[in-house]
């Protein structure tokens, strides 16, 4: 069982979770999103340890989002249209999709891409996706990235 204390922990900081996004994402993950939906979206990824953030003397500065699905399951959309009705969450799935990437200083997404390493030790076996705005057309498009990218971000300097 849950207790209160638990629940309003959780609670504040999803809430303080929510407004660095809404403050710090120039509206490029969540565009015309409510606080509250975002909470709820990374209440989501919080429930499947998909969700990792970073702290700076006490102040949220990164977080990033992701998924596990398995590649057969994932439709031919264009963009952000994976997202109205995704594939189940699948914590053994042949692909990782990096959703989103918030952060305010660059060393934060070391840190994650770090742990994120750490969550998925497959990632070298997986397909690694995510969305990206192409700068030209303003348009959020589909990526395939490698596993150097993680293993660029995990190098020790």
């Amino acid at each position: 069982m849950i207790s209160c204390k638990d629940r309003m922990e959780v609670g504040a900081l999803l809430a303080e979770l929510a407004d660095f996004a809404m403050a710090n994402d120039k509206r490029k993950c969540f565009p015309d999103w409510t606080r509250e939906s975002v909470k709820n979206f990374l209440h989501l990824h919080l429930n499947q340890n998909t969700l990792l953030f970073v702290r700076v003397k006490g102040e949220v500065v990164g977080f990033v989002t992701w998924w596990r699905w398995n590649k057969d399951e994932i439709p031919d959309l264009d963009g952000d249209e994976i997202f109205l009705n995704p594939p189940p969450y699948r914590a053994d799935g042949d692909l990782i999709y990096i959703s989103d990437v918030v952060t305010t200083i660059p060393d934060a997404m070391r840190s994650m891409g770090r742990e994120l390493a750490k969550r998925n030790p497959d990632y070298g076996e997986c397909e690694i996706w995510g969305t990206r705005q192409n700068k030209r057309t303003g348009k959020a498009e589909r990526v395939q990235y490698t596993k150097r990218l993680l293993d660029f971000i995990n190098c020790e300097d």
